[in-house]
This record gives structure tokens, sequence and C-alpha cells, in this order.
């Protein structure tokens, strides 16, 4: 199946003083693809999804993509996300696919992913993995959490040791001295990755979001307690969307999405300098190529 471009949007431009390449333009279509096939899977079961991090500050200060972002990022309260992951399969067929830790191989993530198998795109140290390797963008699930940020911290402690263990054992991304002897010594030892995943997730869901006043991604990767309070959102603030424009499709928006973004960003209006405005992540793209067919040749991925 091939991606139908629209031969103006993904012409080269000049965004905020930076330029956005046809490359990256495909990826975004691709990307927003991928949003309207999730989108229709929410509407028709009524199920709660908001933008959150650089993909809602570029809803609102761009009216679509950060000129130098090139990821999605969704989240969604546990109970749309659960019911999400258990129907998604129901709605979609290749190229689309959903990707999850217990479904997909040498692959570990506290979220799932939406991905488009007739393209690639994801982490240079992901594409010898036997995963799906596709464009995609990641859907996480919010649980309740302590308005206290040490609080928060103390209890998701267990979950956060246990998962960088699993994380370090699949994931090459950390390349420290400390962390390759752990990777080295758990893949000996052969741990129990989606076991740990397992567990991770019962952890989270007994904090329902009904018994708390916020609501937070309990696996965020930062173990800064200054960090981790910027993502504890109030429940009222997420209660609430309203529809806004994305490039060339709508998505919902939180209803608290000012306070949401002061908290995360501060004055999130205010463009970064010119030497910060980077991508996040070290991602190859070949948006015309299946990751089988790229992943075999350029890093000899050998695929059952």
């Amino acid at each position: 199946m091939g991606i139908n471009y629209d031969s103006e949007f993904i012409k080269p431009e000049i965004r905020a003083g930076w330029v956005v390449s046809s490359e990256i333009k495909k990826v975004w279509t691709i990307q927003l693809d991928l949003i309207k096939v999730f989108d229709n899977i929410c509407k028709l079961n009524n199920l709660r999804w908001y933008p959150m991090w650089g993909t809602l500050l570029g809803v609102i200060r761009h009216k679509g993509y950060i000129p130098w972002d090139d990821d999605v990022d969704i989240v969604m309260p546990r109970p749309d996300y659960d019911k999400f992951v258990e129907i998604c399969n129901n709605y979609i067929t290749e190229p689309y696919y959903l990707q999850t830790t217990l479904t997909d191989s040498e692959c570990f993530y506290m979220w799932v992913s939406l991905r488009n198998s007739d393209t690639t795109g994801n982490r240079k140290t992901c594409l010898s993995k036997k995963q799906n390797n596709g464009i995609g963008i990641d859907i996480m699930p919010l649980d309740g959490c302590q308005d206290k940020p040490w609080k928060y911290q103390l209890s998701r402690l267990p979950v956060r040791v246990i998962t960088v263990l699993a994380n370090t054992y699949v994931n090459d991304f950390n390349k420290g001295f400390l962390a390759v002897c752990i990777r080295r010594l758990l893949r000996i030892t052969g741990f129990n990755y989606k076991k740990v995943y397992d567990l991770a997730e019962k952890w989270n869901k007994k904090h329902a979001i009904e018994n708390y006043s916020k609501m937070a991604f309990r696996a965020h990767a930062d173990p800064l307690t200054k960090v981790i309070e910027r993502d504890m959102w109030d429940k009222r603030d997420l209660e609430n969307t309203i529809e806004m424009p994305f490039e060339y499709i709508t998505i919902p928006v939180p209803i608290g999405y000012d306070k949401i973004l002061r908290q995360i960003y501060g004055n999130y209006m205010e463009y970064p300098p010119m030497d910060k405005r980077q991508a996040k992540h070290d991602v190859v793209y070949e948006p015309d190529i299946p990751y089988r067919e790229y992943c075999s040749k350029y890093y000899k991925t050998k695929y059952e």
C-alpha cells in the first residue's frame, strides 16, 4: 500500500525560521494518517484522548507540528487506553499495526504505538531488532497520582526500578558503562522483560483515576521530582476537549491546555533559540520503504 502524498503539502518550506524538508513532510503525512485511523476508532467507541507534550504545544503555537519536531505523543485515561488496546485490531488491517511489548518481538515500551508497516521510522538502535520499525504514533495511559510530587515518586519507585532494568535489557539507548554492564548481566541471566511489563501494568492500574485529583503517565522515564511535577495534571483540565486544527486535520485538545502547557514549558508561546531547535530523538526515516526491506538490507535484521 503506497502513501498518497499531497504534492503541495510535502513541498519543503521554512517555518519559524526552520527548513522543513520534503522527507519530514512525508513523515508528517504518514503520522497524520495514523492519527485519523486512531481517532476514528476512538470516535466509534467513545474513547477519550489528548495530544500531549510537544504535540499539544504544536497544536496551540503552530496549528500543526513544531517545525523541528517529528513525533506524535498521545495520552488516554486508563479505562479508554485499555479499551483501545483491546479492540484496536478489530478495526485495522495491514499496513497498520498496533505494537505492544506483549505482542511484538524484541520490544519494550510502557505504552503502545500505532505503526505503518509499509514505512521505516525508528531510533537507530531499534532498527537491528525484530520489532516493527514502521513510522508510528505513541499512545500512553494516564493513571491516578498523588497530589504531592514526593509521594507520587515514592509510590512509583518499585515500577521505575524494574522497568529501568527491563528497558536496559531490551534497548540499547543508554551506552554508559554501568548500563552496558547491567545489560550484559541481564542478557546472560535471561531477564523476563515481558513479565516485568505485565507486573508494571498491574501496579499502575491499581491507581484508579477516580481515587485521585491528578493524572499522570506513571511510566515517565525521568526520575527527577521537579520534572515529574510538570507532568502531574489536574483531572478537571482534562475533563472536556475542544477541536483544534493540526495541519490539515482537527484533533481534540484538553480544555485546560493553557494551564497544562504553562506547567510543562513555562512561557510556551516563546520560541527557543535556533541552537535549541532540534528533534528529540536519533531517528532514521525512510517513509517510502517498508521497514522489513530497509532493516534487512542496511541493518542485517533477520525476520522470521
